[in-house]
């Protein structure tokens, strides 16, 4: 027995051992990296803004977009460099599946956004930025403008894509391109997904009709702070959560009792309003 628990002890300091080199090691590789300097956008999730939930008066608004170093730290400045893409991928489904691609072609950008008039790049010059020293991130500030009557109708699109400069590489791909969607109608938040469970379990499919009876009840936005909030957030979150969701149904029962509406309240698709 002795010599069994002597064994296990021996095992036990051996595999301590190994953990602290492994550390060690990571700890040394990271302290002594000396690969490519690379940049990449610190998200790789669209962004998504539009104007619809705010009053008039607000005509402008700032977004930063972060940018990181992958890299060295160092002690002098560097540029950032980046282009705006006017094309995108559209994609055609099968009749069959409407999951699978059958076909695909790279086309102009139905709806780019134009500088000047859907939006401006501060601090930067000819599409580059200056990451500052002894810093690896910078935030690129995009101001986003409602001028433009047609964001109530289209959402526009400024797409990103980072460049190769003298001072870095390109990192990950996933993380090469920015698509910024800006509006003056609802959009679908990021967070709000038809296949995510629950918002399946919740609140069903988006549309942009549903959303805005939802604001109308509640005057809650719905944004993603508030699907991530009430729809995805904790405990503590879910008797406010059942609260509005109660509210909202009821509501809607007394809107399709009334022949008034014409009954039942559709989306812009055609589809009914429901609630799971």
């Amino acid at each position: 027995i002795d010599k069994k628990n002597n064994d296990m002890r021996l095992k036990y300091f051996l595999g301590i051992i190994f953990v602290l080199w492994l550390i060690s090691s990571c700890t040394s590789d990271y302290m002594s990296y000396e690969g490519n300097n690379m940049v990449q956008f610190a998200t790789k999730t669209d962004e998504v803004y539009t104007f619809a939930y705010f009053t008039d008066d607000k005509q402008v608004d700032t977004l930063n977009i972060g940018i990181m170093s992958v890299g060295e730290v160092v002690d002098f400045s560097r540029t950032v460099k980046f282009e705006q893409i006017l094309k995108e991928w559209k994609y055609v489904y099968s009749e069959d599946d409407p999951q699978k691609i059958v076909d695909s072609n790279y086309v102009d950008m139905e709806y780019p956004a134009v500088a000047g008039k859907h939006f401006e790049i501060l601090d930067c010059v000819n599409n580059e930025a200056t990451l500052l020293a002894n810093h690896n991130q910078l935030n690129l500030r995009v101001v986003v403008k409602r001028d433009d009557s047609n964001l109530k109708k289209n959402a526009y699109v400024l797409k990103l894509h980072l460049l190769p400069s003298s001072d870095f590489g390109t990192a990950s791909i996933d993380y090469l391109t920015k698509r910024i969607v800006i509006s003056d109608k609802l959009e679908r938040p990021t967070q709000w997904k038809d296949n995510n469970y629950y918002c399946s379990r919740f609140i069903g499919p988006w549309s942009e009709v549903k959303h805005r009876f939802m604001i109308n009840v509640t005057g809650e936005k719905w944004d993603n702070d508030c699907i991530k909030r009430y729809i995805k957030g904790g405990f503590e979150y879910a008797a406010i959560r059942d609260f509005y969701l109660k509210k909202i149904k009821k509501e809607l029962e007394k809107y399709n009792a009334d022949p008034k509406n014409n009954p039942p309240l559709r989306d812009e698709n055609g589809f009914e309003v429901v609630f799971p």
